[in-house]
């Protein structure tokens, strides 16, 4: 699975209209890497992430911006494929990180946060492209270190033990991993089962 930040909060990477931000990929990181959540994701990230991503446009890193679901949706149809989030959340607003490997992250931001908080603090959902994305969860899913479930419509859930706030996500012929990390532990899980999680439309 990929790698998580301090306490993981989004997942991670696409290209849009939006302005490139100068701190993007160090916003990324620090989201995605985080002492706690290092072993499990060597130990679970590899099989995870190891296939091939597919053919895409070069992309500009952009963000973190907040946007609108409109931009969204137009940012989606520029990145070419989906961009997977928790639907519309009154009271919240939307942020997009995109880096130059082409992973999206939406971020849900309560009103008064500011872009690139740099706190693990709040809803994110990030759409990571992969030939094999797929295969690689269903083959992380036989590993001890985790929880796996399926779901409708030929889905796989899988849970790392050691990372209970966050979830992968990986649909029979989609070639898209996404992840759902939540601070309130075992609310990604919820998520991901009453089908809350989809593309932007």
């Amino acid at each position: 699975m990929q790698q998580q930040q301090a306490e993981p909060g989004i997942p991670r990477p696409m290209a849009t209209a939006l302005q490139p931000h100068s701190q993007s990929e160090n916003y990324a990181a620090l989201l995605l890497l985080g002492v706690a959540v290092v072993l499990a994701a060597l130990l679970v990230g590899w099989l995870l992430l190891r296939g091939k991503a597919p053919a895409a446009p070069t992309f500009q890193s952009t963000g973190p911006t907040l946007v609108s679901p409109a931009q969204l949706e137009r940012a989606s149809a520029a990145f070419g494929s989906p961009i997977y989030w928790a639907g519309p959340r009154d009271g919240y607003s939307y942020e997009l990180t995109v880096t130059s490997g082409g992973r999206v992250y939406v971020r849900y931001l309560p009103k008064g946060v500011t872009a690139g908080d740099p706190r693990a603090n709040f809803l994110t959902v990030g759409t990571y492209r992969g030939d094999d994305a797929y295969a690689d969860l269903k083959l992380a899913s036989g590993s001890k270190t985790v929880h796996s479930t399926r779901l409708p419509g030929g889905g796989l859930m899988v849970v790392p033990k050691n990372l209970p706030k966050s979830v992968y996500l990986a649909f029979t012929g989609a070639p898209y991993q996404v992840e759902v990390y939540d601070p309130a532990a075992g609310h990604s899980q919820t998520l991901a089962r009453n089908g809350s999680i989809t593309p932007v439309r």
